[in-house]
């Protein structure tokens, strides 16, 4: 409660000094409120005495580590690329194997050649009356014509070769 006041002297309002002492009072009791809410800090405590170096070695550590991570995915991504090139080198190459392979296989082929050989060659296909069989009654023999130019050594070989076949051995 406020004491009463005297208002037998109408030259001041003291109302309105005690209203303005009262607003003071309340607005310095809302300030103390307020900074009871607010978060106390040590003044000795870590974050507040962190060295300025401290905060640019970690700053140094996490762009190294995402720079290294960097290097490395476009290590792998360049490797990607060149396993996809080699890929499609890889079918090309297929592809155009299977269209050489169908034109031998167009060559090849009984067909092509009959033609090939009538028309640039002149050649014609045999026709039944054209086969004869002969039949010969004579043995398998080999005749080696000799060498007309051969040395006496070769000649003494031979002479001893053909004694040597003679007697069997």
């Amino acid at each position: 409660m406020l004491p009463e006041v005297d208002r037998s002297n109408l030259a001041y309002d003291l109302s309105l000094y005690e209203n303005t002492a009262r607003r003071q009072q309340e607005e310095r009791e809302k300030d103390r409120e307020r900074r009871a809410r607010e978060i106390k800090m040590n003044k000795h405590s870590v974050s507040r005495s962190g060295s300025k170096l401290r905060l640019i070695m970690c700053a140094a550590v996490v762009f190294g580590a995402l720079w290294a991570v960097n290097v490395q995915n476009t290590r792998v991504d360049d490797i990607a690329r060149k396993v996809d090139d080699q890929k499609q080198l890889l079918a090309e190459a297929q592809d155009q194997n299977a269209l050489l392979q169908s034109r031998l296989d167009s060559k090849a082929n009984i067909g092509y050649i009959e033609e090939y050989a009538s028309d640039q060659l002149g050649m014609a296909k045999v026709t039944n009356s054209q086969i004869n069989y002969l039949d010969v009654n004579t043995e398998s023999l080999i005749e080696v014509s000799p060498d007309g130019g051969g040395s006496i050594f070769s000649a003494i070989a031979d002479w001893f070769g053909d004694l040597l076949e003679y007697i069997g051995f």
